[in-house]
């Protein structure tokens, strides 16, 4: 993962002049995508204006320094017009324009580490009003209940209110709706957004984004026993890094009685409006990471958290005063999915709720601190920072080759005119067709050797045996005795402790029984770790689908349902026919590669068939069976055609 870091503003700083801050100016309505700060200096009065979700942090008669481009109107500043800086400290703390980034993921072979695709990712702060729409779509994915409303929208006309999950149309005036906020969302919160650069037509603008808050006010610590430790962080780091933080709550509660003429929400707005005055913490907390379902499970999760924690360190997110030194985060998921630790997240223990607590050193001056918790405290003594524990194990291999000695199979089938309308038999005759038996041979004193945890693409036209074969090797391998799984000459040979799982479309499939996916995996693994691990390897990391039955998913969706499980059943051998013939060219070379990566680390030979050439890029077989006309040409990894 490599990232482009954009030039520090040196030539801009040397022009910079002395401001000072006389009005923060913010509309209620589209603070987040709207604000200014009004400054005085010896260059005469500024009017910057920028997003309310920056200018709230600023204060009158704060110094701040400002430097205008070569083509700015000191009378009529645009958003791109000038630079602004705050000094803390002696530090100039970069402010505006917002914090943007480029990053590229590249996806490689495990094998060649020759690289399959690349990701080109620029992360920005959120500050247009599309930005936030984006950010409401994509937060969708977080919740399973349709009932859950995530954005509030208001009129333009009238000023009125209304909650929902999309753009609406104002209940009154009937014109669309305009962007107010998110409702889990404080005033402090701070969004970053991903934007997918170099996409595919079909591909989505943006695929993720990340929301930065204050650390919570207060955290204790449930211990193994049930005991609640009081103020768990500040055990472990100094106190101050984490005080004053961000309470309007308690705030509010002294509104109540000092304003009770405050409607409910003029009175939150004040207690933020305060709580925001006096925050200024040396830690931050990461509130959600999300990305799109379609590319979890791909790094773009640890590539989020590269940009958030680059952001957080250039610009002290979200107060842009003390620099940061320690990202907190409490997410029950870090349970079942490794990407935080990945990223460099350590695990501290659970909140008195019972959720996980994870800590990020953002400077060196937090190791130390959390090196001596973990030597320590006897309950970090035991973890050492570690939550995830990935419940897929290897298989035991198969003890010895696939052996398929001159098989030869052949298709008859007798074609009848006997029984049809009659207009029907002359049409056929008229083509010649007459009443004759039809053999076709489709596989042809076929002898091969197939060793344990190889991995084998059959590639051939439509009918010209890649079904057969898997038939005849999942006959071979199951025991079963239906005519078109039984070899008809030759010999097939499986080692003794062969566990196959299949998937013949229309013939042997998964079965889900009316189950949702996640309980369908469930009842076959008993291991909810498990089941997500698939899912995600399967490319279904959408939390709203593990609870979506099998006939509500796409066709796309289903396939990558079952591929999940028939990985969940942990077979040694896995036949796959037409494998990812209803993805998208992207999705399907990403599906590949993970359960070609899977089945390799685990000990999984795995046969597939498949007529597209991503696949075979994905899956970077070991052979590649070429079948045609009861041909079968047998080519190994890093031969030519």
């Amino acid at each position: 993962m490599t990232h482009a870091q954009m030039p520090e503003p040196t030539s801009l700083q040397k022009e910079a002049k002395l401001y000072r801050v006389l009005h923060v100016w913010m509309d209620r309505f589209r603070y987040r995508w709207f604000g200014m700060l009004e400054v005085e200096g010896e260059a005469g009065r500024l009017r910057l204006p920028m997003t309310g979700t920056v200018a709230q942090w600023f204060q009158p008669g704060e110094e701040v320094r400002v430097a205008l481009g070569p083509q700015a109107d000191p009378r009529a500043l645009t958003f791109d017009a000038y630079a602004l800086w705050r000094i803390v400290d002696g530090d100039w703390v970069p402010i505006w324009p917002v914090y943007q980034e480029r990053f590229t993921l590249e996806r490689s072979s495990p094998l060649s580490t020759t690289p399959l695709y690349r990701y080109a990712v620029l992360a920005r702060e959120a500050g247009l009003e599309s930005d936030f729409e984006a950010i409401v779509d994509l937060e969708q994915h977080h919740y399973a209940s349709e009932a859950e409303l995530l954005a509030r929208w208001w009129c333009p006309e009238d000023r009125t209110w209304t909650e929902a999950n999309a753009r609406p149309l104002c209940p009154r005036c009937r014109r669309p709706m305009r962007f107010g906020d998110l409702k889990d969302a404080t005033r402090a919160s701070r969004f970053l957004v991903l934007l997918l650069e170099d996409r595919a037509p079909y591909e989505p603008l943006y695929i993720g984004y990340v929301r930065i808050d204050p650390p919570i006010p207060m955290m204790h610590r449930r211990l193994p026993d049930g005991t609640i430790q009081p103020n768990m962080r500040q055990a472990i780091f100094p106190a101050d890094w984490f005080e004053p933080s961000f309470w309007p709550e308690r705030l509010e509660e002294a509104l109540k009685q000092d304003r009770p003429d405050l409607s409910p929400f003029d009175r939150w707005w004040e207690a933020q409006e305060i709580a925001l005055r006096t925050c200024n913490t040396r830690a931050a907390r990461l509130a959600r990471v999300v990305v799109h379902p379609d590319y979890r499970a791909e790094g773009l999760g640890q590539l989020a958290l590269q940009a958030a924690i680059s952001w957080i360190r250039e610009r002290r997110i979200p107060e842009m005063r003390r620099p940061k030194v320690v990202l907190e985060t409490i997410a029950q998921m870090a349970r079942y999915n490794p990407f935080m630790e990945r990223s460099g997240f350590r695990y501290i223990g659970d909140t008195a709720s019972g959720r996980p607590v994870l800590m990020y050193p953002l400077e060196e001056e937090a190791i130390p601190y959390l090196e001596r918790f973990y030597e320590t405290d006897p309950v970090a003594r035991a973890h050492q920072g570690k939550l995830y524990r990935p419940a897929f194990r290897s298989v035991e291999p198969l003890a010895g080759p696939i052996r398929l000695r001159h098989v030869t199979y052949r298709y008859e089938n007798t074609l009848r005119l006997s029984g049809m309308a009659p207009p029907l038999q002359d049409v056929l005759e008229a083509f010649g067709v007459q009443e004759r038996t039809i053999q076709k041979i489709v596989l042809k004193d076929v002898s091969l050797t197939i060793y344990p945890r190889q991995i084998v693409a059959l590639i051939g036209a439509s009918g010209a045996g890649k079904t057969t074969l898997l038939r005849l090797l999942y006959g071979a391998a199951t025991g079963r005795q239906d005519p078109l799984y039984r070899v008809q000459f030759g010999s097939i040979e499986m080692p003794a402790n062969v566990q196959a799982a299949a998937y013949l479309p229309g013939e042997v499939e998964p079965e889900f029984d009316g189950e949702t996916i996640l309980e369908a995996l469930y009842r076959l693994t008993e291991d909810e770790v498990l089941s997500i691990e698939v899912l995600n390897v399967a490319g279904i990391a959408d939390a709203v689908l593990y609870r979506a039955r099998f006939s509500e998913l796409s066709t796309g969706q289903k396939e990558r349902a079952r591929i999940a499980y028939l990985l969940a059943r942990r077979p040694n051998l896995l036949l796959i026919d037409e494998f990812a013939a209803h993805l998208d060219p992207q999705m399907a070379l990403r599906v590949a590669r993970k359960v070609a990566a899977l089945c390799r680390q685990h000990g999984i030979t795995l046969i597939a068939a498949t007529h597209r050439p991503e696949v075979v890029q994905g899956l970077e077989p070991d052979l590649t069976l070429i079948i045609g006309y009861g041909l079968l040409r047998v080519s190994t990894r890093g031969e030519g055609g």
